[in-house]
């Protein structure tokens, strides 16, 4: 009888693959516990909005892609490399200037680039390669695409009303609102599209991966379901309403407002797909086995010549919370007031209420001001949002801090643009109406060296001053007055205010700053 030696090799796809997948599994793991607050803020905003809900089933799509190719896999020989470690620095201090900006998508985007390129650190160039699309699949579980709801409800307000001119019904527009014979309507965030969009994209994506072989034919049919949908969601938006105005608003009023929504698209995504299914192409075979493929390989060897590369993608991601942590830690005044200053150049602050009872929304402020300032019959109010230290969700420029939401039930935005206020002074323009009231309102950024209007680099100095550990403060200045007749009334009046009262309202930031 003879001896079994202590470790027999092993083929990939049975103890040898499992072990290399697991050594992987390990090194993902150990990195998202790293940064399990970027894994929470991802798995919180999948749980919180119905647009990024598809988010829950990314990863075990990718899971099961990744299983697919297990036979694909197996032929490939596991050489971990070096080489992944500097795109994976790359992305760590991506991480670190997204925490530092705070943009969200630019952290969580890092966040699964670092995962991505451990895994190709660990398994090498050739199974990196062919695991490709499963591992580039993850992108699509990062919530983005916010961004892109203002342009897409402009395109659908467009289309629908143009189309319901050319359908014979006459209809007055006030921004996203418009006003038909039988109703008022507008094109709020749900109606964007935005959530079919980023279903069909991903859908379509692996579609496309599944169903062709040549990059072409996958390109091609990406485009469609990137072009499919918002032109669906034109078409939706137009039909909704025309269904409720031949109705009488009986229909597609309510809660089938969006059940006939989703339908239609859900109609128009099968036929897409349908189509598509028709140039189908054959899966490519096989490739030949590779010399000194893991297949040959036992399990202690595949742990001896991975586990070098996972401690050094561990470490090199590691080392960006701590640094996070040190640039953060910034010395703060100890409380923030912001006083109105007094009128100037026959303007009076009156401590009256706000022009028109309106106010903008912002949110996560160290302090705030609202004053208005009275000279003769011309009133304009002012607003300061300011900002200090900040951190998610008391960020100067976020999500929720604007000056109208499109489903407000009072007020809507008429006109947007920009308008220059003073000499070297810019400042975006919006005129919003509500009911018999209309507003001219100007906005713009105080980033303590300079003022803007462009809310990138509003971002660009935060990260600046967050990566350099200065002071980050800052502040939103909203200035606005009522117009009856003539909007260019109520900017005279505030370019008048600006003109005699600008450098107090500078200096009542600079000194909000309390020790």
């Amino acid at each position: 009888m003879s001896s079994v030696p202590a470790e027999q090799p092993v083929g990939l796809a049975t103890n040898g693959f499992r072990t290399a997948a697991l050594l992987g599994a390990v090194v993902a793991v150990v990195i998202l516990g790293i940064f399990h607050e970027t894994v929470a803020e991802i798995v919180s905003i999948w749980d919180s909005s119905e647009t990024y809900a598809h988010g829950y089933v990314v990863v075990p799509i990718s899971l099961w892609l990744l299983w697919s190719l297990r036979h694909r896999l197996e032929r490939l020989p596991l050489q971990p490399t070096w080489l992944p470690l500097i795109p994976l620095a790359g992305a760590g201090f991506g991480w670190l200037v997204g925490e530092a900006a705070g943009v969200a998508a630019l952290t969580q985007f890092s966040l699964v680039a670092m995962v991505i390129c451990a895994l190709w650190a660990v398994w090498g160039h050739a199974v990196a390669r062919a695991a490709v699309f499963p591992l580039a699949f993850f992108f699509f579980g990062v919530p983005f695409g916010e961004f892109l709801q203002p342009f897409l409800m402009q395109h659908t307000a467009d289309f629908t009303v143009s189309a319901l001119s050319f359908s014979g019904i006459p209809v007055y527009r006030e921004g996203l609102q418009f006003i038909i014979p039988s109703g008022r309507w507008s094109v709020v965030e749900a109606c964007s599209g935005i959530r079919y969009l980023l279903a069909s994209v991903m859908v379509g994506v692996l579609f496309a991966y599944l169903n062709y072989s040549s990059l072409k034919r996958r390109l091609l049919f990406v485009l469609a379901s990137i072009l499919v949908p918002l032109v669906a969601n034109w078409l939706r938006a137009y039909l909704i309403v025309m269904l409720g105005h031949l109705s009488g608003n009986r229909l597609a009023t309510g809660v089938d407002h969006l059940i006939y929504g989703w339908f239609f698209f859900g109609l128009v995504i099968l036929a897409l797909f349908w189509v598509g299914s028709w140039w189908r192409e054959a899966e490519r075979p096989l490739p030949e086995m590779t010399d000194g493929a893991t297949m040959a390989m036992t399990r202690a060897e595949v742990v001896r010549r991975a586990l070098p590369s996972m401690l050094a993608a561990v470490c090199i991601a590691g080392v960006w919370l701590p640094i996070e942590s040190w640039l953060e830690n910034v010395p703060m005044a100890a409380d923030y007031r912001l006083e109105a200053p007094e009128g100037r150049g026959g303007w009076v602050l009156t401590h009256g209420a706000p022009v028109a009872d309106w106010l903008p929304h912002y949110i996560g402020e160290r302090a705030q001001m609202v004053a208005s300032y009275r000279k003769e019959d011309k009133t304009v109010t002012l607003f300061a949002s300011y900002y200090a230290r900040q951190t998610k969700g008391r960020e100067l420029v976020q999500w929720d801090n604007r000056n109208l939401f499109s489903n407000d039930k009072v007020w809507s935005q008429v006109e947007e643009g920009g308008v220059r206020a003073l000499p070297g002074l810019d400042a975006r323009r919006a005129l919003i109406s509500g009911a018999d009231r209309h507003l001219s309102v100007w906005t713009w950024y105080w980033l303590g060296h300079l003022e803007t209007t462009d809310e990138r680099r509003a971002k660009l100095a935060l990260a600046s001053d967050r990566l350099a550990r200065r002071n980050d403060d800052s502040a939103a200045i909203v200035l606005w007055s009522s117009w009856s007749e003539d909007p260019r009334q109520a900017d005279a009046a505030m370019r008048d205010f600006l003109e005699s009262n600008h450098d107090a309202i500078l200096g009542t930031l600079v000194a909000a700053p309390r020790n």
